[in-house]
């Protein structure tokens, strides 16, 4: 096996290839760099659904409810008997 850098390993591949391999890798990072801006507005969105359901004193969405522990206090559900 000899060392080469990526450069020399794309300039024995026939130039088909190379172009193909280069849009495939654009088309991926332009995915994740969606795929990232797509999170980012979901988790704003959830964050503002628990502000405004924790201020309107109502329990937010169950698929939101991990983000209630920092923000109200949870009861402490192992203590044996009632109050």
């Amino acid at each position: 096996m000899t060392r080469g850098s990526v450069h020399d390993d794309l300039r024995r591949l026939p130039w088909w290839v190379a172009v193909a391999l280069t849009v495939l890798a654009l088309v991926v990072l332009a995915l994740r760099a969606v795929g990232l801006a797509v999170a980012v507005v979901v988790t704003t969105a959830e964050r503002l659904d628990v502000a405004a359901a924790i201020r309107a004193g109502i329990t937010p969405l169950g698929a939101s409810s991990w983000l209630i522990s920092t923000a109200v206090p949870a009861p402490d559900w192992t203590r044996m008997g009632g109050e």
